[in-house]
């Protein structure tokens, strides 16, 4: 009568290397991957502010996590909500797709606004730091109803200056969309603020 050859060295070998690569290979739980956002405070589907934000890469986008719910406004149509990196504002005083926003990019300011209403030939942008006097700057257009103005606020000539840190400066931003005419231009309306507050 024949006896079953015990398992060769290499065949256990080969199980072990296999169980090894089945522990290696399972995922991970879903909760470890899962979004670092509180999910709370996204916006719900049907939102524009929301669509923006996730079309934009959600929490991996420029504006980071939310850190507040949208809100509406509470004497007018159209709503804001702040980020991590920035604030987005819906402004449909423009047009029903209307969305302005800001966000920080290394030294610099990014205001952009897409969605207007109609075509424009340029667009007025105004901005302050910390309610005071307004400036303005005309730019031209990404297309005919979208456009964005960079700014380096603390860098003149080239240099920056500091504060370590010690100081919040709030800076505001609106834009309106402009028409060239025979005398002057014809502008619209302006948006709803959009700010971003930045430390210096």
């Amino acid at each position: 009568m024949s006896r079953a050859a015990p398992p060769s060295r290499t065949g256990t070998a080969a199980a072990a290397l296999l169980a090894a690569t089945f522990c290696l290979t399972t995922p991970a739980p879903a909760a470890a991957t899962g979004s670092t956002c509180d999910p709370s405070l996204v916006a719900p589907s049907g939102s524009l502010i929301g669509g923006l934000w996730r079309s934009n890469g959600g929490e991996r986008s420029v504006y980071g996590c939310p850190t507040t719910k949208e809100y509406g406004y509470p004497d007018k149509k159209g709503s804001w909500q702040r980020f991590t990196n920035g604030k987005i504002v819906w402004s449909p005083n423009l047009g029903d797709g209307t969305l302005v926003r800001v966000y920080q990019k290394g030294q610099n300011l990014v205001f952009k606004w897409s969605g207007l209403g109609r075509d424009w030939d340029f667009f007025n942008v105004r901005w302050s730091k910390d309610g005071g006097k307004a400036t303005q700057v005309r730019t031209g257009r990404l297309t005919a109803w979208s456009g964005q103005y960079v700014m380096a606020p603390y860098v003149r000539d080239g240099v920056g200056t500091t504060t370590n840190g010690h100081e919040v400066n709030t800076f505001a931003f609106v834009v309106q969309g402009c028409d060239r005419a025979t005398f002057g231009s014809d502008c619209g309306p302006w948006s709803i603020p959009t700010s971003i507050g930045l430390a210096h």
